[in-house]
């Protein structure tokens, strides 16, 4: 057919080649980019619908409006809480007095001036106002601005908090920024600022309003949500302000409102005996309620116990429920009340009669302890954590939850010198023959080791004690210039290191290892036994907390009147409430016993000072201010719970601080302070962090480092010097591993001469320029705080 040409009609490829099995190559070209998910056990997550969407919304909106209308029972009303505001000016220009009577001024109805006004501000001072415009009682709290810590107590029981700005001077760092951090780290409700003197900035108000810009800059680089800040000079804006003040509904502090708290109206006192009394605080409650049988705490004086309460006249919550009390009912202290016991009985003790007596530190890397039964050669089970014989029931109460029931049995080894050796011979050659008579501290040697000093060891040659000397002085004068490892030691060449060291023990993983909680030390403290012992923190808290609302005898907005019980010497550090702030707040209970507590901690920035181990600091954590000697340590998460020690705070790190000191309950958040060196009455803010447990399973592992110096090699077999001084330390620390700067891991093979110098044989070439070093650990135990009830005047 003339003009036909084949076409495909149909453009199919050549077949893929069908093998049966792919290669590794063509998978991973397939797979390229994809990672493999994990297929999920159990439910997997649903896909949430439009609908379940919008319930969850409206859920979130009624929970909110309901909070609302509970805050608005406890202001609202006859009886209604007074608004607390503090006002705290950041700057010397500008003065707390002229603030309030700007913002009280510009809510009169009737025109009038500063002088019309019939009252006298003082500092300190507190001040009720009612606002008849926006039917509303503000109570108004100046702090003594010469005291740092009555700042902190003042703005601590503030539903507002309101921060005078200038316009002509800058806020000081060491003064006004430092109030402001200390209020962020201690927890603010609700806060404003406001600025009085923006006229004294330039006549025109184009250039005043370009300095109000910079200050609601300055104002939201420490407080994001606050968009502007309000000129008191402005008749309008301080109208605004006070509006906002007595409208705004403040925001919650959960640490505070976790516990009742209140502040006195009115304070009398009833003596009961020579040298005791009932001091009669009178005042609207806060937070969660008081219960009769808990105690209370007075800033600056310490805890106490409560004889009686009366409730005068109830909230609208109260009246609101079914279960409310009339007005005029007295509450009396139950079987049930609290006491002052700060740590158990002195014959709270563990029952160690089964064990044999004594203490001694073994020949190894750790240290023996007969009593526990950990002795060589023999297996024993591990003591059951249980109460002695005859514990009463107030001795059952240092135990909480899970800790005062006996645990599933468990096994341990022999002693601990025993597992850590086990722990270095698994993935390497071992380092131990063990015999009849227990372990031998005799290295294998294997025929590398054997080849190596056949063929390359040589003659070795004393040195004379004085050529010896002038070589160490040498080294050590190095090693200051260049101090590779931050917990190395140097052992005087005259001392036994045997006898230095004798507490110390070497681990392969500080992360891994054996360690008994309860271990006899001479160093433990005499409360070790005595200290509150919290089992599980978390839930122990969340059900104390609910405890405590659902015991509440008085509740928020209720008027009461407490009477604690005091001796008559405290009525001295008492001031008159009109003139300064009176708090009172409720513990939860078992909060006035002592346990191992520990804060998380950050040094503040503008803190450039060493701050080291064991110093004493001072602590406010909640509603306490305590004198604690902190020991840091790193903030690790180990699965056997066991922590490096550290020596200082170091600046951009988190550290934990271990000490002991009452428990809290609401994980509170921490300051920490120190003695100005410049003014005795003054502190200086040196860090923050929080509350985070009470944990007397937390290990603190207090780290040295010893270091020698590579003096001849010959392949993997080193001969070292200057680490040890004496042949006799050499055999007794032969059995602990060494490591190297640059990540090389060995361990002693013999003693040479009589000066410590030894042959070491690693995992690989070493340098001249590297370093040997071998790791001690020795336990530290945490110390005991006092409170700190200095008033700064």
């Amino acid at each position: 057919m003339a003009g036909h040409s084949h076409r495909s009609s149909v453009k199919n490829g050549h077949k893929p080649f069908k093998s049966k099995h792919a290669s590794k190559g063509s998978l991973k070209k397939v797979f390229k980019g994809k990672v493999e998910k994990e297929s999920k056990q159990g439910k997997t997550n649903k896909v949430v619908s439009k609908l379940e969407r919008k319930n969850l919304s409206k859920q979130l909106r009624q929970k909110k409006i309901l909070s609302t209308l509970e805050a608005k029972k406890l202001f609202e009303g006859n009886n209604g809480a007074k608004k607390i505001i503090t006002v705290i000016p950041l700057t010397a220009d500008v003065y707390a007095d002229d603030i309030v009577k700007k913002l009280i001024l510009s809510a009169e109805t009737i025109e009038k001036t500063e002088e019309d006004l019939d009252f006298d501000l003082k500092t300190p001072s507190v001040t009720n106002f009612k606002i008849n415009k926006f039917k509303t009682t503000l109570q108004v709290v100046i702090p003594d601005m010469s005291n740092f810590i009555n700042i902190l107590d003042c703005a601590k029981v503030a539903d507002f908090v309101v921060f005078g700005l200038s316009g002509t001077s800058e806020v000081d760092v060491e003064f006004g920024e430092q109030i402001i951090r200390a209020l962020e780290f201690q927890g603010i409700a609700s806060y404003m600022g406001v600025v009085t003197n923006l006229s004294a900035v330039h006549p025109k108000e184009k250039f005043q309003l370009d300095v109000k810009k910079s200050l609601e800059s300055y104002f939201r680089h420490f407080f994001p949500t606050e968009e502007s800040i309000f000129n008191l000079e402005k008749p309008s804006e301080a109208l605004n302000a006070i509006r906002t003040l007595c409208q705004k509904y403040p925001r919650s502090i959960k640490w505070r409102d976790a516990r009742g708290y209140l502040l006195a109206d009115n304070i009398d006192f009833m003596e009961t005996s020579e040298d005791k009394g009932h001091l009669i605080v009178q005042g609207i409650v806060r937070g969660s309620g008081f219960n009769v049988d808990r105690l209370i705490h007075l800033p600056g004086m310490g805890d106490f116990n409560v004889s009686k309460i009366e409730k005068l006249t109830a909230s609208r919550r109260s009246k609101s429920s079914s279960e409310a009390s009339n007005d005029g009912t007295e509450f009396s202290p139950s079987a049930d009340r609290d006491s002052l016991e700060e740590f158990a009985a002195q014959d709270m003790e563990m029952d160690w009669s089964d064990y044999e007596d004594g203490f001694e530190y073994d020949n190894l890397t750790a240290a023996r302890y007969d009593d526990h039964g950990f002795l060589p050669g023999r297996e024993q089970e591990a003591k059951k954590v249980r109460l002695p014989k005859g514990t009463s029931e107030y001795q059952a109460r240092w135990y909480l939850d899970d800790v005062i029931e006996v645990g599933e049995e468990e096994e341990i080894d022999e002693d601990e010198d025993d597992i850590e050796m086990d722990e270095q011979e698994q993935g390497e050659d071992s380092m131990m023959v063990e015999d009849e008579e227990g372990f031998q501290q005799e290295p294998q040697v294997t025929e590398m080791d054997t080849q190596t000093e056949v063929d390359g060891d040589e003659m070795f040659v004393e040195l004379s004690p004085e050529e010896e000397e002038r070589q160490l002085r040498e080294y050590r004068e190095q090693e200051k210039d260049d101090l590779e490892f931050p917990d190395e030691i140097e052992l005087d060449p005259n001392a036994s290191a045997i006898e230095t060291l004798k507490s110390y023990r070497g681990l392969k993983n500080l992360h891994n290892c054996v360690w008994d909680v309860d271990e006899k030390d001479p160093e433990c403290p005499k409360e070790w036994n005595r200290v509150l012992r919290v089992g599980n923190f978390k839930n122990t808290m969340k059900k104390l907390k609910k405890e405590a609302i659902r015991s509440a005898q008085v509740v928020a907005g209720d008027t009461v009147r407490l009477y604690i019980d005091v001796p008559k010497f405290i009525l001295e550090k008492i001031a008159e409430p009109k003139a300064e702030i009176f708090a009172v707040y409720s513990l939860l209970k078992h909060e006035h016993k002592n346990a191992i507590v520990n804060f998380s901690i950050e040094r503040w920035e503008e803190y450039d000072k060493p701050v080291p181990s064991s110093e004493p600091i001072i602590v406010q954590y909640g509603i306490r201010r305590y004198i604690i000697a902190p020991l840091f340590s790193s903030a690790s998460n180990s699965p056997n719970n066991v922590h490096k020690f550290e020596r200082f705070l170091h600046q951009n790190f988190v550290s934990v601080a271990t000490c002991i000191a009452p428990v809290d309950f609401t994980q509170s958040p921490a300051i920490f302070f120190k003695t100005s060196p410049t003014d005795p009455k003054g502190i200086e803010l040196v860090g923050h962090g929080s509350f985070l447990s009470a944990d007397h399973t937390r290990i603190l592992a207090k780290r040295i480092i010893l270091t020698g110096h590579p003096f001849k090699f010959h392949k993997k077999l080193v001969t070292i010097r200057y680490m040890f001084f004496r042949p006799e330390d050499v055999e007794w620390f032969k059995s602990i591993p060494l490591f190297t700067k640059s990540g090389r891991s060995g361990f002693i093979k013999e003693s040479l001469g009589t000066h410590g110098y030894f042959k070491a044989t690693f995992d690989g070439r070493l340098t001249a320029q590297d370093t040997v070093a071998m790791s001690l650990y020795k336990r530290v135990w945490p110390k005991t705080s006092l409170p700190w009830t200095d008033k700064i005047n």
